[in-house]
């Protein structure tokens, strides 16, 4: 999360204001609060001070970041503080409830930073849920995106050499080729639930305790939504039928699809229901007659 003054300062040095006296006069801040301001870009990974003169680090989200400011110079209320978070979580459309679940910011704050990016038209509302406008602000999507990517990567939970899906306050989800000292989830935890299954790497979760059947279902879309494969849908798809009682409360784009799907409908990157359904068997599920 940023803050005001470290966003104002990001535009500033941006701008030319990159010693620490000009960013000062910028800020209207004393020049040991500048440098204050400074050290916290600097911990965060986004700036560095080299002789007095402040160096924005090359990020792919930072320079985005540093576009829209520029584009749109009151941006940086909205976005400052809980507002990346959000517009991370917004490239998808999501209730309020989906977006404090992935970032774990409590819902009265997220309420009030969307009702704002609604009145700047950074976010537009459909059905109950809320997503970023790329109409009107086509940059924004590639900071939720870029920003998303950098998050997960560099989150300080995953063991070195791990693979991320998902990063949120209260939990990361990854996997690993090695066995780890951490909860296992997602496909790894399926077989819990009578569907064993051989997912070919281990899938973990930093939470504290084992995660129940909801968050080892959702877990495993997380998966789906990087990877993408084929087979990692039909799984999910086959996993959810046979528990469907347990988790029609769980709410992603994904199992929006799953949904079409077992209507008969065609939704890109699904195998038509009738190829799957061979699969399911094997679990004792029928997907034609869902």
């Amino acid at each position: 999360m940023l803050s005001k003054t470290e966003l104002r300062a990001l535009s500033g040095v941006c701008d030319g204001a990159d010693g620490v006296t000009a960013l000062s006069d910028t800020l209207g801040l004393s020049v040991s609060q500048t440098y204050k301001v400074v050290g916290s870009l600097s911990e965060k990974g986004l700036a560095r001070l080299d002789r007095g003169v402040v160096h924005i680090e090359r990020l792919a989200h930072t320079a985005i970041l540093l576009e829209i400011l520029d584009g749109s110079p009151d941006s940086y209320i909205p976005l400052s503080d809980s507002g990346l978070e959000i517009v991370r979580a917004l490239a998808e459309p999501r209730s309020v409830a989906d977006v404090s679940r992935m970032t774990g910011l409590h819902q009265t704050t997220i309420t009030r930073k969307i009702d704002l990016m609604m009145r700047m038209g950074m976010v537009r509302k459909e059905r109950g849920s809320y997503s970023l406008n790329g109409a009107l602000w086509p940059r924004l999507v590639d900071l939720s995106r870029s920003y998303d990517a950098h998050s997960v990567l560099t989150d300080p939970r995953m063991p070195f050499g791990s693979k991320a899906y998902h990063s949120s306050g209260d939990a990361l989800v990854f996997s690993s080729n090695r066995e780890l000292d951490c909860a296992r989830t997602a496909f790894s935890r399926y077989g819990d639930f009578g569907m064993l299954v051989h997912p070919g790497t281990n899938y973990y979760t930093s939470q504290g305790g084992e995660p129940g059947i909801e968050e080892v279902f959702l877990h495993s879309l997380y998966v789906v939504e990087r990877d993408g494969g084929w087979r990692g849908r039909m799984l999910a798809l086959i996993f959810y039928v046979k528990h469907r009682r347990d988790l029609d409360g769980v709410r992603h784009p994904i199992v929006d699809e799953m949904r079409t799907v077992l209507s008969g409908g065609r939704v890109e990157g699904w195998a038509p229901l009738g190829e799957m359904e061979e699969r399911a068997r094997m679990y004792g599920v029928d997907l034609l007659n869902e």
